[in-house]
């Protein structure tokens, strides 16, 4: 039984999932996902040094936003009952912000109204039917600027398309919960707060935070859209619960001192728990198979009778 957590690097956060995992897998391994090669010989291989990542039951990826389009095509060269709290689709649907709210908004889930466009005369239709303040930014950047009325509106994105940037057009977030997911439940949530008016990507200082029933169960269901156990779930609590944001490769850290909750602990439990879960199921699906058969057999002797 055995884990192998891909990340970039050794952080605090990824060595202390590795020394909880160590309690609960008979083996553990860490991979730098810049250390490993891709093989499309005769059979796919994946390795690293002397190591075929190929033969672990289970991968935990701790993989960062700029590596997600790489994560997606790593990923699925795994067989296909390798063991995956964030399956390699989360990663492809994470990639871009403005395609994932869009993905989630699809499948009922709300979130924080975002607007996509190429072109000045396009966004001056969309800030014409919009409420002040807004946030314009590029998707390559993550902090955004605060507008307050039409005309520095204007003049910001008159420069963007004159740069032949694309620019992302959204309803300011005045009040945040980080929410961390485990499956099958929230294991602890924060608040963030900064000096900065854009308080979605900016640094901060982060709090302990109680949710209600109704932001849990949002949370829960906005990883389970993207098909990821484990995940950070930005929501927006201006006026009702809005999805703003998921990240699969949070820091644990900090929110594990605020809250008092040990998550990179929890996170393993989930992990191994869910692993457990997943191992037993090509076993009982066997035996409704044989089940389905015997049932066969049943009915053919007695049409023979």
């Amino acid at each position: 039984m055995g884990l192998c957590i891909i990340g970039q690097e050794k952080s605090e956060s990824n060595i202390r999932l590795l020394e909880e995992a160590k309690k609960k897998f008979d083996s553990v391994f860490f991979v730098p996902i810049d250390s490993i090669g891709i093989g499309l010989n005769t059979d796919f291989s994946i390795s690293y040094r002397a190591s075929d990542i190929l033969k672990f039951d289970a991968v935990l990826p701790r993989i960062p936003k700029p590596y997600h389009s790489y994560a997606y095509q790593l990923l699925s060269l795994f067989p296909s009952d390798t063991f995956m709290p964030i399956k390699p689709i989360s990663f492809l649907l994470a990639d871009e912000r403005f395609f994932l709210l869009t993905v989630l908004r699809k499948r009922g889930i709300p979130t924080l109204n975002l607007h996509l466009t190429r072109s000045s005369r396009a966004a001056s239709r969309i800030i014409d039917e919009a409420d002040f303040p807004l946030i314009l930014r590029t998707p390559n950047k993550k902090i955004g600027v605060v507008v307050k009325n039409k005309l520095e509106t204007k003049s910001i994105i008159d420069a963007l398309t004159h740069l032949q940037q694309p620019i992302l057009i959204e309803s300011m977030v005045k009040d945040m919960v980080s929410v961390y997911v485990a499956e099958p439940g929230v294991i602890a949530s924060v608040k963030k707060k900064t000096k900065e008016p854009d308080i979605i990507f900016s640094p901060g200082e982060y709090k302990n935070n109680k949710i209600d029933l109704e932001v849990e169960q949002l949370a829960l269901e906005a990883a389970r859209a993207v098909d990821a156990q484990v995940a950070r779930i930005d929501i927006n609590l201006n006026s009702e619960p809005k999805i703003v944001n998921i990240n699969l490769n949070p820091d644990l850290m900090i929110p594990s001192k605020v809250t008092g909750t040990d998550i990179p602990e929890r996170i393993i439990g989930s992990v191994h728990k869910n692993y457990n879960v997943h191992k037993e199921r090509p076993l009982l699906m066997k035996f409704f198979d044989d089940a389905k058969s015997v049932v066969k057999d049943v009915l053919k002797t007695k049409q023979l009778l």
